[in-house]
């Protein structure tokens, strides 16, 4: 949310649930509340002489689908690859791709569950039970756990 206050209180978290999700819930406490905003971004170079960049360094996204992490253990691994063969200027053409191709995907992921057209959340939260009954949660879950990328 672009303008919440700062730190969001107890009412405030509320009214946004109550616009949100109608009824479905009471916010009865916060232990800790903070403004976060979500940023997408993928560097440029990975490489820039004995300067290398793996995990959060190199590329920063919502944590949608919580796909940080094994972005992160995977391109620590191919740097290590990369270093153990002699082929790091290989690494950047081979991680980066991965990189924007994640980012992209938690970008969508963000926007979708952050809309604030009603009719779009209406929309989203109609298809999204209906969508649980093809073979979608399958490429979800392939996609979400990374395994398209061996």
């Amino acid at each position: 949310m672009d303008h919440a206050p700062h730190p969001p209180d107890i009412v405030f978290v509320q009214q946004l649930l109550d616009e949100r999700a109608p009824g479905q819930a009471k916010v009865t406490a916060l232990a800790w509340s903070s403004r976060f905003r979500v940023h997408h971004r993928v560097a440029d170079h990975y490489r820039a002489g004995r300067v290398l960049l793996a995990g959060d360094a190199a590329h920063v996204h919502s944590p949608a689908g919580g796909q940080g992490m094994n972005t992160g253990i995977q391109d620590g691994y191919a740097l290590g690859r990369a270093f153990a063969t002699g082929q790091l200027d290989g690494y950047e053409a081979q991680r980066r791709p991965i990189a924007q191709r994640v980012v992209a995907f938690t970008d969508r992921m963000t926007r979708i569950a952050t809309t604030r057209s009603a009719v779009a959340r209406g929309a989203r939260n109609i298809a999204l039970p209906l969508l649980g009954h093809t073979g979608l949660p399958k490429k979800l879950a392939t996609e979400l756990a990374e395994l398209n990328y061996r």
